[in-house]
């Protein structure tokens, strides 16, 4: 059996293709990752996969995650590789769902009223859906939820400040996402630490190329996380402005602005590429800011220090941590923003390494704290299709 995992991001694509039995003997015979789908850097759009220890790539126009889902497919073709089953990750499912869930027209119609909720990552995931329905047909395909992993915040980590009966009637709460990514991180970061998932209290930060965020967890589950309602809230990210005081949003409405191109500036025109006005990409942004770009500099210095706040929040919130992980590209690859973010606090008990961190940009975990650190500093790649591909078996 062949089952083909779909990880729609916000300026990517990943997919892997399991050949399993349905037991623990699935192996990956094919992975691949477009990048820099529907989105500006001074790199162009490509596709990437490797196959029997083989790496290819080939540039490509991808102005849209449906072109990136139908480049998938091709890919697939070309090496004769036929699904059997389909898993999509879909970032927000609101208050319609909170578990893994069977592609059907009634299950179609329920996505579509979730779309708005997570407008740059939901309706790239709805669109590679209707690819894989269109060019795959009779294929079973299922829908894995970011959100699902945060269904278990205390309520008050997930309840706003707002009057009572309007937070209730339009579900205006904190979802949290990155769920996949942290069920990985979480898991795998208790077994490397040798300590027990329900005991071992972790910080975790999910730094992607277009999306990041940061999760405090304990006591076996989610206890607080910095993206919110939806996934504009908390950290700098590649185009979203994070956290910011909600009259600015407010008042560019009173001056004339639509509320969807309100929407469009803090999702599409903000983060990185807003504040340098030179690219999304943070290597992109530190390797200019090294060469003297002052707007790229401070873009560098707020993304840094964003993070630093969040660490220091999550740190007193749990009373201390057993380690901190990094996670996804940023995460694995930047040296240079885990030296920035983790030097300066040593009386959190947190000491870097610096030549194990240096060491530590190939996608393999690697610890780079220093003997004396009394946190666990670890580099992490995550594994969101090993999720999704368990949750499909599980429905199969």
């Amino acid at each position: 059996m062949n089952i083909l995992v779909v990880n729609c991001g916000s300026s990517s694509l990943g997919f892997k293709v399991y050949q399993t039995t349905g037991s623990d003997d699935s192996k990956v015979i094919l992975a691949g990752k477009a990048r820099n789908v529907a989105t500006q850097t001074k790199t162009q759009p490509r596709i990437e996969w490797s196959q029997d220890g083989g790496m290819q790539s080939r540039e490509c126009p991808l102005p849209s995650h449906q072109a990136a889902a139908q480049e998938m497919l091709t890919i697939l073709r070309e090496n004769k590789i036929h699904p059997d089953a389909v898993g999509h990750r879909f970032v927000h499912g609101g208050e319609l769902f909170n578990a893994t869930t069977r592609v059907d027209a009634r299950s179609l119609g329920g996505l579509t009223q979730v779309l708005p909720l997570a407008p740059i990552h939901n309706p790239n995931s709805f669109s590679a859906i209707q690819v894989c329905l269109e060019e795959l047909p009779g294929v079973a395909e299922f829908v894995v939820f970011d959100t699902a992993f945060h269904a278990s915040l205390p309520v008050e980590a997930s309840t706003y400040a707002l009057p009572r009966d309007l937070a209730d009637r339009y579900g205006l709460r904190k979802y949290g996402f990155h769920g996949l990514s942290y069920q990985y991180v979480s898991t795998r970061a208790a077994a490397l630490l040798e300590q027990p998932l329900e005991q071992i209290k972790l910080i975790m930060c999910h730094l992607g190329t277009g999306g990041s965020s940061v999760c405090a967890f304990a006591n076996g589950h989610s206890m607080e996380t910095s993206m919110g309602f939806s996934p504009l809230a908390g950290l700098v990210m590649s185009t979203r402005c994070g956290d910011i005081d909600a009259e600015v949003a407010l008042e560019l409405v009173r001056r004339g602005m639509p509320a969807d191109e309100v929407s469009s500036v803090l999702n599409n025109q903000s983060g990185l590429i807003g504040l340098s006005g030179y690219s999304s990409n943070l290597a992109e942004i530190i390797e200019a800011a090294e060469a003297g770009d002052e707007a790229c500099r401070i873009a560098y210095e707020v993304y840094a220090r964003r993070l630093k706040l969040y660490l220091g929040a999550y740190t007193y919130l749990l009373n201390g941590a057993d380690g901190i992980v990094f996670t996804d590209d940023i995460g694995v690859t930047s040296w240079k923003l885990r030296e920035k973010v983790c030097s300066g606090a040593d009386r959190l008990g947190i000491r870097l390494d610096a030549v194990l961190n240096r060491r530590a940009t190939d996608y393999h975990p690697a610890f780079i704290q220093s003997m004396q650190s009394s946190v666990k500093i670890l580099v992490l790649p995550t594994n969101e299709e090993q999720v999704i591909l368990e949750e499909v078996l599980r429905m199969l």
